[in-house]
């Protein structure tokens, strides 16, 4: 929205103690464009961006919205990830949780963990490294999808080959995504798996 300049009798006019300069506070929500509170400087402008009172409260309600039906979508989620490197899994739940706080995280470290977790937690999504201890990651994951089909697998790896996407489509996994894929890309993975609320 672009703010336009309140003309004198628009405003009322008031100097600002430390140095007389003049600074407007506009409300920038939905083109209301109102005058509010009082002047404060901000740097050398002349306009403020803000919002109004009645506005501030619409938005607060706004966002806690949005996180409500985050929360709400995201309840009773149960993400497994499956990573023979502690401090990769550690990092990597760290940062879905601190963008999904209400999914349910557990990791496993071998293919024996996994399965033990898989009948224990019954996730919804599992993060599957391809080379684990033991069993790897497609083996694992045929195997899963034998008895639990209906949960979501992404093999997840440092090893962007061509033979390994081919096997993980042969063996039924969902996706095939690169350790080196942005975390913006994740998020959206991980958003459109989640449930949406009939």
């Amino acid at each position: 929205m672009c703010l336009k300049r309140f003309s004198q009798d628009q405003t009322v006019e008031n100097q600002w103690e430390n140095g007389g300069r003049e600074t407007i506070q506009v409300c920038y929500y939905k083109g209301c464009e109102a005058v509010y509170g009082e002047k404060e400087p901000l740097s050398d402008k002349t306009v403020t961006h803000g919002l109004c009172p009645k506005h501030l409260e619409i938005c607060l309600k706004e966002i806690k919205a949005e996180v409500e039906k985050l929360v709400d979508k995201t309840k009773n989620f149960k993400v497994l990830i499956v990573e023979d490197s502690t401090l990769f899994r550690e990092s990597f739940t760290l940062a879905l949780r601190e963008r999904f706080p209400s999914i349910e995280f557990c990791g496993a470290g071998d293919g024996e963990e996994a399965l033990q977790k898989v009948g224990t937690l019954r996730p919804h999504l599992i993060f599957m490294d391809i080379r684990l201890p033991g069993e790897n990651g497609l083996e694992l994951t045929r195997k899963i999808k034998t008895s639990h089909p209906d949960i979501i697998i992404i093999i997840f790896t440092s090893y962007d080959l061509p033979e390994y996407r081919e096997r993980a489509t042969q063996y039924r996994a969902d996706y095939f995504f690169s350790k080196d894929s942005s975390a913006k890309n994740i998020f959206q993975l991980v958003e459109s798996i989640l449930p949406t609320r009939v």
